[in-house]
């Protein structure tokens, strides 16, 4: 379920992103106003009692809202289970995506060990501990590279064993 943090999160978007460039000073760039305006529009849509002091925010001429102007109008806003509902559901998208990130993340290192095999199964046979080959890749410049990706090379088990 939404809560009003995930809601004045979402309308934390009413505010356009300024940009400050030293020499040109402090400016909105026109697709950052666009969205604000496109947020601005689904806010005014959404709070039901247009005699609120919510609506009465959103609706005046400003271009940049405070933060008590935002929460006032974040209240307001889970009086409406719809935009509630839109919010969760943006917010479980964003997660469902990180996570799928996550987990083809976790996937790729995976496969990597996987594909690496034999070259852990070289060094046990030497009769040296992974946990030792472990710390010599990761601390060796040359190979370190291989310690975070997973992809370990004969290359690096010979100079462990040879070291």
């Amino acid at each position: 379920m939404a809560n009003v943090k995930n809601i004045f999160g979402y309308i934390q978007g009413m505010n356009p992103t300024v940009t400050t460039i030293s020499s040109m000073g402090s400016f909105v760039e026109n697709r950052n106003q666009q969205v604000a305006d496109m947020v601005v529009r689904e806010v005014i849509d959404a709070i039901e009692n247009h005699d609120s002091l919510a609506y009465k925010i959103a609706t005046s001429t400003t271009r940049f809202f405070s933060e008590k102007q935002l929460w006032v109008i974040a209240y307001e806003l889970m009086k409406n289970n719809e935009f509630v509902a839109m919010v969760e559901n943006f917010y479980a998208e964003i997660e469902r995506k990180e996570n799928a990130k996550r987990e083809a993340s976790r996937q790729k290192l995976a496969a990597n060990k996987a594909n690496s095999q034999n070259v852990l199964d070289y060094v046990k046979a030497q009769g040296r501990k992974l946990g030792d080959y472990y710390k010599f890749v990761k601390s060796n410049k040359g190979f370190a590279r291989e310690f975070f990706s997973k992809k370990y090379t004969m290359e690096s088990a010979i100079a462990f064993i040879n070291a």
